[in-house]
């Protein structure tokens, strides 16, 4: 039996590695018809409405559609918390009028074969004439130039959060800026629909998506459907990264499109759309204030958060919001303020990009930390261990109301400091100043994350045992490369004492699923494994009592093992799982519970990363040494997944802090729209990593799991920049921004040097 805390190898990985998986791409069949964009070549622009008839001339076209014939109603602009400044900024299913980005959708080509729609595209002209473009956020704040005229404004949101008052005074103050550059989510797949109309006015959706449930209830009233009209499934996902969770117009076109032809159409997008309108991730500029005594106390802590919302604000006009949940650190500090702004810019539209915000934070912070120590002329984690929340203070409400629940802060970074044996490279970094050669850096970075999403956010599951024997399992929470099927199935074994080959795995239909929220925000496990659990729990004392009966014993002395009910302490008669089954029917004993699971509070996972970098002078360029990864997510249920977890994430954090920006010129032109330009991580990148666990379980869900796949996005990043300051403040270096990147920092060195 294989149960929780073991490694069992992936159900999910034999279809992959043997090429036999089925993505969106999979599904086209003969009869699928094809459909291709037509983009704005520029950032921002009035038009008139297209001519098409050069394009339905061309050979395999059914139909070329714009704005007046898609009939779509707007998406509706989301924003955070504040006022509601964001009204007005409703985005097109097709641009209208008006485009706000390169990249902005502006008509669709539906044609027979891809090559058809992509030839035709090209022959649909659209005169555009250029306003000026908004690239950046200050300027955007102060409303010269309005992306959306009727709103009056590009303010999507200015909220502040934390202390009142006046700051408190200190010895000592340090103030910085950082940018933390836009991101994109590199899946191996980019996103994907395929719509099939049916022969009742309904819709079959096969989409790459993190949760499947909010395509019809999003689609539906954009389409005047009921949602229970569209049947939304979830085949294998190239991976998600955040970029598959929100709805894009994309998706209400193509399915528009299919009923406008009664044909099944299909959209897989290019790399280039990819990049060109995303989502894109990150893009913040944070200022922030630093002070405190002179025996490394921090004080006080002031933060204003500029966030680039791009042309739309959707999802990634929240982002900035959950920066400023975290924005104080794994630290007890007596003053803390956090303002965020947020304006649209004449750029792709961002959204959720893993870590969502918490990188942003835990980067602004710890920096500063570094910056504060340097400027007292202490060790960074001398200071770090003087304001580190205690243990003994958990549960802790940071100012802006974060509810910290469980963990060791200290002792992560205690045994990150050990892991790394920081006394010997600190001996080594002194042998390389005194004799020129090239230097090394040690960088600390501890962070905080909130895993979970929304305090009152659940998930849907359900648990059967079926007439076989087999424990049936569905989920509202869609795998998208997390070992959801591995480990929901540990979560049946464990409970029911059977096999893994003995549960049946169901998510990501919304015809099979009644109900579901979706895998986002590290949530899945603590939410919707803990409702997987807790199902079964009540089966399997629905089923105790049915073998109870069987076995003319108390229910309390019947038990469960090896897939087996008997009395406990009585080696006499034992019942199968089939046997009860049956039994329980005849007793009208219903196997199987459903449940939304809300555990009605947030977790926070924690860790401290620690990373050594080596400087070559002569090119700038910045070779990681060493990496150590010290990560609480809570009760580990499967270790094999969260070490594989956390490698994933910790390339990511690798390929934002050395190699990856998206660049935009002063036009809104994208100067990195292909991954020739765009710079990741690749086999080839050193890891040379060290992980460790500590175990602090979650109080707020019977697993006690919290979340872990995004800790190294959020972590990594901050270490190696402090590391890199480390390395070069001797020679004068104060401030290198991301991406590291050889021409970056050798140009820092040169003007350092003068």
């Amino acid at each position: 039996m294989t149960g929780l805390g073991d490694s069992p190898l992936r159900l999910e990985d034999r279809p992959l590695i043997t090429g036999n998986g089925a993505y969106v791409a999979d599904l086209v069949d003969e009869g699928t018809t094809h459909c291709a964009f037509v983009r704005s070549p520029i950032a921002h622009g009035s038009f008139e409405p297209p001519s098409i008839e050069e394009a339905m001339a061309m050979p395999g076209v059914l139909a070329v559609l714009r704005e007046g014939e898609i009939g779509l109603p707007d998406l509706p602009s989301a924003h955070g918390p504040g006022p509601p400044e964001a009204r007005g900024m409703g985005q097109p299913a097709l641009a209208r009028g008006r485009v706000r980005h390169v990249g902005d959708p502006i008509a669709v080509v539906v044609a027979e074969t891809p090559a058809q729609a992509i030839d035709a595209a090209d022959q649909v002209w659209v005169d555009i004439d250029p306003l000026p473009a908004v690239t950046d956020v200050e300027s955007s704040l102060r409303d010269e130039i309005l992306l959306f005229p009727e709103a009056g404004t590009n303010v999507v949101l200015d909220h502040t959060v934390g202390s009142s008052g006046p700051l408190p005074e200190v010895a000592r103050r340090v103030t910085l800026e950082l940018e933390i550059p836009r991101l994109s989510p590199v899946t191996i797949e980019p996103l994907a629909i395929l719509v099939r109309p049916d022969d009742e006015d309904g819709l079959e959706i096969w989409c790459g998506h993190q949760a499947p449930w909010r395509l019809p209830r999003t689609l539906g009233p954009l389409l005047g459907l009921s949602p229970d009209k569209i049947r939304a499934r979830v085949p294998d996902v190239g991976g998600a990264f955040g970029t598959k969770g929100p709805f894009y117009t994309e998706y209400a076109v193509v399915a528009a499109a299919a009923r406008h032809i009664y044909r099944p159409v299909v959209w897989l997008q290019t790399r280039r759309e990819q990049m060109l309108s995303g989502t894109h991730g990150r893009g913040q500029t944070i200022r922030i204030e630093i002070g405190g005594d002179e025996d490394g106390r921090i004080r006080f802590v002031s933060s204003d958060i500029l966030g680039d919302v791009g042309a739309y604000p959707a999802t990634g006009a929240r982002v900035p919001t959950f920066s400023q949940l975290v924005a104080q650190g794994l630290y007890d500090i007596e003053h803390l303020q956090v303002r965020a702004r947020v304006a649209v810019t004449n750029k792709a539209p961002t959204g959720p990009y893993r870590g969502a915000g918490r990188p942003e934070a835990a980067i602004a912070i710890e920096r500063a930390v570094d910056a504060f120590a340097a400027e007292l002329g202490l060790t960074p984690e001398v200071v770090r261990v003087k304001n580190l929340i205690p243990s003994t203070a958990l549960p802790f409400k940071t100012h802006t109301g974060a509810l910290y629940d469980s963990g060791d802060y200290k002792g992560a970074l205690e045994l990150a400091l050990e892991t790394l044996d920081i006394d010997h490279w600190r001996a080594e970094q002194r042998a390389r100043r005194k004799d020129g050669s090239d230097p090394i850096g040690i960088g600390i970075a501890t962070f905080v994350e909130r895993a979970g999403g929304a305090i009152d956010s659940g998930e849907w599951g359900r648990v059967e045992m079926l007439p076989d024997g087999v424990i049936e399992v569905r989920t509202g929470s869609t795998p998208s490369g997390q070992a959801h099927r591995t480990v929901w199935s540990q979560i049946a074994t464990a409970v029911f004492s059977v096999p893994l080959e003995q549960v049946a795995f169901i998510a990501g239909d919304t015809a099979l699923v009644a109900d579901g929220v979706g895998s986002f925000g590290s949530r899945s496990a603590q939410v919707g494994g803990s409702a997987i659990w807790r199902t079964a729990h009540e089966v399997k004392s629905r089923a105790i009592r049915a073998a109870a009966d069987m076995l003319e014993a108390a229910a309390e002395d019947v038990e469960l093992a090896d897939g087996v009910f008997r009395v406990v302490g009585s080696p006499g008669i034992e019942l199968g799982l089939p046997e009860v089954a049956a039994h329980a029917s005849s007793m009208g004993i219903e196997l199987w519970a459903e449940e939304m699971f809300s555990p009605g509070a947030q977790t926070f996972p924690y860790g401290a990363h620690a990373a050594v970098v080596e400087i070559e002078l002569e090119t700038g360029h910045v070779e990681l040494l060493s990496l150590v990864v010290v990560d609480d997510c809570g009760t580990i249920l499967n270790p094999m997944v969260v070490e594989g977890q956390i490698h994933g994430s910790v390339m990511q954090g690798i390929g934002s802090a050395l190699l990856e920006s998206m660049v935009y010129d002063h036009t809104g032109q994208l100067l990195t729209a292909n991954l020739v330009t765009y710079l990741i991580p690749s086999a080839t990148q050193p890891m040379p990593i060290q992980t460790h666990r500590l175990v602090s379980p979650a109080p707020s869900n019977p697993l006690g799991a919290k979340g872990t796949g995004e800790t190294g996005c959020i972590g990594v990043p901050g270490a190696i920049l402090n590391a890199v300051h480390d390395a070069l403040g001797p020679i004068g270096v104060r401030s290198i921004d991301f991406p590291l990147t050889a021409p970056r920092v050798w140009q820092a060195i040169q003007t350092a040097r003068g």
